[in-house]
């Protein structure tokens, strides 16, 4: 989980990184694609951990059925 969390943040840090290093004058182009990164890689999470409790949830109803 942790390898997950830090794959997740890290298009961030590396902005963070790159913006103390150099500082240019026109617009940050990395900022919106580190985020758009990220937003992206959360919302995927976000699916996969509702599919996974669905897919538990209704395991452990044909369970007690039986």
């Amino acid at each position: 989980m942790i390898p997950l969390l830090i794959i997740g943040g890290f298009p961030l840090l590396y902005l963070a990184i790159d913006h103390m290093n150099s500082h240019y004058v026109d617009a940050n182009i990395g900022l919106g694609l580190a985020f758009m990164f990220t937003w992206i890689y959360s919302a995927i999470a976000f699916v996969v951990a509702i599919i996974l409790m669905a897919r538990r949830k209704r395991k452990n109803n044909i369970s007690k059925e039986q």
